[in-house]
Formats: C-alpha cells, sequence, structure tokens
C-alpha cells in the first residue's frame, strides 16, 4: 500500500536535538551544467557541474525552560557586540548541522543531514499571532547524509 507524508511527519534536528515546534523545512539543491560543446558541434552537449544545495525552515519562538529551537538557530547568525564600544566588531558566525526528516513508519525513518552556515533569521510577530522565526541555510559541501 502507498503511503503519502504530510507535515505531521517532518522533523528538524539541529546539532542533533530535535527541534520544537517547527512549522516547516524545505531543501533544494541544483546543479549547474558545464558546457562541453567543440567547434565542430552542432549541439550543446554538457557534463555534471557543481551543486549546490539551499534551505529554509520556521519554527514557533517556543520557550520549555532553556530549550527554546527558534533562540538557539536565530543565534547562530545574529549575535551581539563583543565587550567594548566598537560598533563593528561581534563574534562570527556558527555552522549548524541540520537533520530535515521525515517519519515514514520505520526505525529510521527518512532524512538528509547538512552542515549549513544560516544565511538568513528573520523573526516576525504580530498581533493575533505566534512570535516565529524564519530562517535560511546554505548547505557546506555535499550533505553528510542521505536517506531517502
Amino acid at each position: 500500500m502507498a503511503n503519502y507524508f504530510s507535515g505531521q511527519h517532518g522533523r528538524l534536528y539541529i546539532n542533533g536535538v530535535k527541534a520544537a515546534s517547527v512549522t516547516n523545512w524545505s531543501i533544494n539543491s541544483s546543479m549547474s551544467p558545464l558546457g562541453t560543446t567543440t567547434l565542430e558541434e552542432t549541439d550543446q552537449t554538457f557534463i555534471n557541474g557543481l551543486r549546490s544545495t539551499t534551505g529554509s525552515c520556521s519554527l514557533y519562538y517556543y520557550q520549555d525552560g532553556n530549550n527554546n529551537s527558534a533562540r538557539d538557530i536565530v543565534e547562530k547568525l545574529m549575535k551581539e557586540r563583543n565587550a567594548g564600544s566598537v560598533p563593528g566588531i561581534a563574534a562570527a558566525a556558527e555552522n549548524v548541522t541540520l537533520k530535515l526528516y521525515v517519519n515514514d513508519g520505520t526505525s529510521a525513518g527518512k532524512s538528509v543531514t547538512v552542515d549549513a552556515l544560516i544565511t538568513s533569521a528573520a523573526m516576525q510577530m504580530a498581533v493575533g499571532e505566534v512570535l516565529s522565526a524564519q530562517v535560511a541555510f546554505q548547505v557546506n559541501g555535499a550533505p553528510t547524509s542521505v536517506d531517502l
């Protein structure tokens, strides 16, 4: 019997810890082909080129004791000034290991695990809505594991 999966089957792990209150995640891998056409050919030919993988996720700003996944991932990019009065000096952004997971009913599930650089982090609050964070990331190199 065929199975479909929906958002309730998804999870996100940040540095090995299950993120709380994730509303969505996405991952996109693209490849730029390299042209191999020579002067005497009449049609273009290509070989596989460089791959690039990016993604995003949205989390509610949910705090349970010291656990707050949205804060933890936003703070990988957004850093406060170092001690002193120099406005342009803060700690460097940090890489993060993300596991984008689908619970398919097996013990292992389906997942992609990547080493990522957080490229943007935005927080949004509005009347009648829950505080949320939207995060975009660039994968650094190839995924460390892919089991789809």
